[in-house]
């Protein structure tokens, strides 16, 4: 499965799938729904439980879902925030899991740069670049990971979807269902954190 980059807010097949018609049934405009979102979904998903085989399988069952559900579906949300809102659920009832099981996991995140838009590439290297700096970019990601393995749950699903994937204050607040104001302030909290931990490898 590979990424691609998506626009924040790109509609995407949304519109059919929100509005089927008699025509075309909500199977053919939930395909088109599942080609425009399926990565952008898979990376939020990924980056939060950190195992390949875990990710594609919980992405499969937000679609499953999604389309069971899609007679509860009443347009209030941007059909991406209710799939966003279907993976961070599924993703916590899969940490409970693991915690019951006290299993160990380790997680695979890119570094989170602000104001990128959609999914960042799981390689980093740029053949244009010196070897130099290809290695500090790679040593630069790897402590990020690291870092990031630190932080909760709710703080790394904040830093994943504001300053990995885009998404705008009002949509991290429709998908954890809590106010903007809430958002920014656990966000904050997330971001001085992460700079916390990081500040060793920064300053060194």
């Amino acid at each position: 499965m590979h990424e691609r980059p998506v626009q924040d807010g790109e509609d995407g097949g949304h519109s059919a799938f929100a509005n089927p018609s008699a025509d075309r049934p909500v199977t053919e405009a939930f395909d088109e729904l599942f080609d425009a979102y399926e990565q952008r979904i898979f990376n939020l998903v990924y980056r939060l439980v950190g195992d390949y085989e875990d990710a594609a399988d919980l992405t499969s069952e937000t679609f499953v879902r999604a389309l069971r559900g899609y007679d509860r579906f009443r347009g209030e949300a941007q059909l991406y925030t209710w799939l966003y809102r279907i993976a961070v659920n599924l993703c916590k009832n899969y940490f409970r899991q693991q915690q019951h099981r006290s299993r160990v996991h380790a997680f695979s995140l890119d570094a989170p740069l602000e104001g990128e838009e959609g999914p960042a590439d799981r390689e980093i290297e740029d053949v244009g670049q010196e070897p130099q700096r290809v290695v500090e970019a790679r040593e630069l990601e790897a402590e990020v990971q690291r870092c990031l393995l630190q932080l909760r749950p709710d703080f790394r699903a904040l830093i994943v979807m504001r300053d990995m994937q885009g998404l705008s204050y009002q949509e991290i607040g429709m998908v954890l269902g809590c106010p903007e104001k809430a958002v920014k302030s656990r966000l904050f909290r997330a971001r001085t954190k992460l700079r916390e931990l990081l500040e060793p490898y920064l300053s060194g």
